[in-house]
């Protein structure tokens, strides 16, 4: 079911986006070189709980991370461990916050000093959410989001991973209706005022063949162990187009 959110929702939501951007700037000052993962993930966890927040993905359906820190080829879902932070690494991190039983989810992929290569596919995938986004207004479909996502990825070259989708979110993390990263034009659910949506495209180098850790049960890696990159977005459509509430 679909929960079309009323103005008292999204003033809620946005309360909670308001503590994600405090961890999204905090991510951007310490992921550097040397620092690791769990320490990125301490940080988070800090600055969630002082906002009277709590983060969303700790304990969900047995997730041990604060937030998820993805490395190279790591899509989504990286559990957060021991791993120093090396020049060069493209690191993509999801952070979720609940702030008076509201959801914030979204996610952004930060590059540890300069690799030419891994900045190209950061920015392809941005620019593929960026697309996504361009079709997320009243009257449009699903589809025509899922479609645009999906045209910009191949056209760049890159690959697509299919078994996981973006989603609706607000009262929970994970709320109908799916958001495929390809689809056709003009299908599926049709897009209307008060929804909030979480677009992200997730994307592989040259396959998008991947396994599941072995050793976490949650690290969604490619299995060429090429570079990998997930960018997210969570937006509202409103009367007249969209508002990008974690931008």
């Amino acid at each position: 079911m679909i929960i079309i959110k009323s103005n008292f929702d999204i003033k809620q939501i946005k309360e909670a986006v308001k503590i994600w951007k405090k961890v999204r700037t905090a991510m951007y000052e310490n992921a550097k070189v040397g620092i690791t993962l769990k320490e990125l993930d301490q940080i988070a966890s800090k600055i969630i709980k002082k906002n009277g927040a709590i983060p969303t993905f700790l304990n969900y359906q047995g997730y041990k991370g604060n937030i998820c820190t993805s490395v190279n080829e790591v899509i989504i879902h990286g559990v957060p461990d021991n791993y120093k932070l090396k020049d060069q690494d493209l690191l993509s991190i999801d952070v979720g916050v609940t702030y008076n039983k509201y959801v914030c989810d979204a996610a952004y992929t930060i590059i540890i000093g300069t690799n030419n290569e891994a900045e190209k596919i950061s920015k392809i995938c941005y620019e593929s959410l960026l697309e996504g986004i361009k079709s997320a207004i009243p009257g449009n479909t699903i589809g025509d989001i899922s479609y645009s996502i999906g045209k910009y990825i191949i056209e760049n070259g890159y690959k697509i991973l299919k078994d996981f989708t973006g989603h609706g979110c607000g009262k929970k993390m994970h709320e109908d209706p799916l958001i495929p990263n390809i689809g056709e034009p003009k299908t599926g659910v049709k897009l209307v005022e008060g929804m909030v949506l979480c677009l992200e495209p997730m994307i592989m180098t040259d396959s998008n063949k991947y396994i599941i850790s072995k050793e976490d049960s949650w690290s969604v890696i490619s299995k060429n162990k090429k570079l990998t990159c997930h960018w997210e977005h969570m937006i509202l459509i409103t009367k007249d187009g969209y508002e990008v509430l974690t931008e």
